[in-house]
């Protein structure tokens, strides 16, 4: 006898026998049971989780003639004659092959006769998603009103191609992916069955290679038992699979750790000569950042996810240098590489490089630690626990000294005012600054006061600037600066004197965007020469100004006696003279 495929061998007889869809079996059980059976249904979900199968066993228990309706008994007529592969009752097409207009009409003719054997005459059309829009046109009113003797079963994969019209008319039935214990269970069934001696790790191996495919994971299973016989172990299964080992990625990622390019690139050749394609190892490789994410975060016990305590251990002592968001960084670059692996030419260097780059770069570090460090220098030591912070809070703090003088060489002849401007233009709307970005960042600071709706208190802070002492001292001397063209007169000023919740609700605020004590005073300035002549100008119009800055201008002004007016056209500003006794200017000629 023909030595028949696993999948095939043990495929379910009855809705009994189904795994992972027994909300279905049930449903479809209590239609039968009730009288309630609709003339069409639809199979919808991915590969090898049982649609067709279950077709079948609807089909098969439909037209049963036994003494049990909802199991085929196997020996009446009907059943013998759909177990012989070619039922008179039961036509199953494939659409994919079977697409066109022609195709339907030949079901439409089939369904005008009775069946032969059993009750009804039963259609099941495979990837019915692949009909032309033509065959699913000529299909829908024999489907809306078929005769009583007939039952349409559709199954499919991608249900969202599958026209409205059609779905309207069917039920739908979604059938679950099939989880990791539901699999291995039902191998662990069939090694029972066959006589098979298989390790549990071996049966975790093609249960999650399966994916949620039962039909993937006999198959697997069928491959394996060819290669080890009766005895299957996980070693022998991982070499015929080609499926890579975790040890290959603990090795990886301690050579990650200690940036060890050579160690990477020793990985990557060894996976090769053991015959490991990229994508399995690429594959393994994430599901190995994810399982080291989950035991680090206690997220799931180790049978969730499906290792031993052992290894879960393992997962939440490995590479402690590595924090949660450098496996994250890593996660992302891996991604990134699954996504253009497909279209390399030279896949493999790709991947080396790929590895090679996670080990290159460093560690990630606490952006809040460094900046509050930074801010308060005397602090440095005690947040910064490592060396490596130590050196970038160094090297952050010379490189924006570096920008600082920078700054103030470039406006040593400029508009303070102006600059602040600037600097607010080029972004200073985050929450957290150093001490160099808090004067120019006062403006954004306002403006957030000022949204937050108490606008008493936002208006005391106007015609103000924030002043700082020693960059270095703590607490860091900061003054709010009331501007005036009388120094003795401020209004601001009295509100803080009216109100010291004002002040000392700044004083919060301030302290919150530089991390660090603040020692806050208040004073007041009268404008100097060059603020009074910048505020002048920006009170004025582009018209003034033109008049201003062009004496040619002022002088045609002046001569004509023009005035502004705007066009109706452009609403540009145009000069014209006015009418006097010695320049008549016509009305057309304006």
């Amino acid at each position: 006898m023909a030595y028949v495929a696993m999948a095939r061998k043990w495929r379910p007889q009855s809705f009994s026998d189904m795994v992972g869809q027994e909300h279905i079996a049930k449903t479809l059980q209590n239609a039968i049971e009730g009288g309630r059976l609709h003339h069409a249904f639809l199979f919808t979900g991915t590969r090898g989780v049982g649609k067709t199968t279950s077709a079948r066993i609807l089909a098969r228990t439909l037209n049963c003639t036994g003494g049990d309706p909802l199991h085929p008994c196997g020996q009446c007529e009907s059943c013998k004659d759909i177990a012989g592969g070619n039922p008179m009752d039961v036509f199953e097409i494939d659409a994919a092959s079977n697409t066109g207009v022609d195709n339907i009409r030949d079901v439409i003719e089939r369904v005008q006769y009775p069946p032969v054997i059993g009750k009804y005459k039963i259609f099941i059309i495979d990837e019915v998603h692949m009909l032309s829009n033509g065959a699913f046109n000529a299909l829908l009113k024999t489907l809306e009103e078929p005769p009583e003797h007939v039952i349409f079963i559709f199954a499919t994969t991608e249900v969202n191609k599958v026209p409205q019209t059609i779905l309207s008319r069917v039920q739908r039935f979604d059938f679950k992916r099939l989880t990791v214990e539901q699999i291995r269970s039902r191998l662990r069934y069939i090694c029972e069955q066959e006589g098979i001696n298989a390790t549990d790790e071996a049966l975790d191996i093609f249960a999650e290679k399966a994916d949620g495919s039962m039909r993937d994971g006999l198959t697997y299973f069928d491959q394996a038992y060819a290669f080890t016989g009766n005895e299957m172990a996980a070693e022998s299964v991982r070499s015929v699979l080609g499926i890579p080992p975790v040890e290959l990625f603990f090795t990886l990622i301690n050579a990650i750790k200690d940036h060890d390019l050579k160690e990477c690139f020793k990985m990557v050749d060894d996976a090769c000569k053991r015959g490991i394609e990229f994508t399995p190892l690429l594959d393994g490789f994430g599901k190995f950042l994810r399982n080291m994410l989950y035991a680090r975060l206690d997220a799931f016990t180790p049978d969730v996810i499906n290792i031993s305590e052992e290894l879960y251990t393992k997962y939440k002592s490995v590479v402690p240098e590595l924090k949660n968001g450098d496996i994250l960084r890593i996660s992302k670059m891996l991604i990134d590489l699954q996504g253009t692996l497909r279209y390399s030419t030279n896949p493999r260097l790709l991947v080396e490089t790929t590895f090679a780059r996670m080990a290159w770069l460093d560690r990630l570090t606490d952006l809040r630690r460094a900046l509050a460090a930074i801010n308060d220098p005397s602090k440095a030591s005690s947040n910064a626990s490592d060396e490596a912070l130590k050196k970038k809070v160094t090297d952050v703090q010379n490189m924006l000294d570096a920008v600082e003088e920078a700054k103030a060489l470039q406006q040593q002849n400029e508009n303070p005012f102006a600059a602040l401007q600037n600097g607010i233009a080029n972004g200073y709307n985050g929450d957290i600054y150093s001490r160099y970005e808090i004067s120019a960042a006062w403006g954004s600071i306002k403006t957030h006061i000022a949204d937050s709706g108490d606008i008493a208190f936002s208006v005391a802070l106007n015609d103000t600037v924030l002043e700082t002492g020693d960059i270095k001292e703590t607490p860091f001397p900061i003054a709010l600066t009331y501007l005036g063209d009388s120094a003795s007169e401020v209004w601001g000023i009295k509100q803080m004197e009216e109100h010291p919740e004002y002040l000392e609700r700044l004083k919060q605020i301030l302290e919150e965007k530089l991390q660090t004590p603040v020692m806050l005073t208040v004073k007041s300035r009268a404008f100097n020469e060059n603020e009074l002549a910048i505020r002048k100008q920006a009170r004025m119009s582009p018209y003034q100004l033109d008049l201003e800055k062009d004496a040619g201008l002022a002088k045609l002004k002046e001569l004509f006696m023009a005035e502004l007016i705007y066009s109706a056209k452009s609403s540009r500003p145009v000069v014209a003279p006015q009418q006097t006794d010695s320049c008549d200017v016509d009305s057309d000629d304006q």
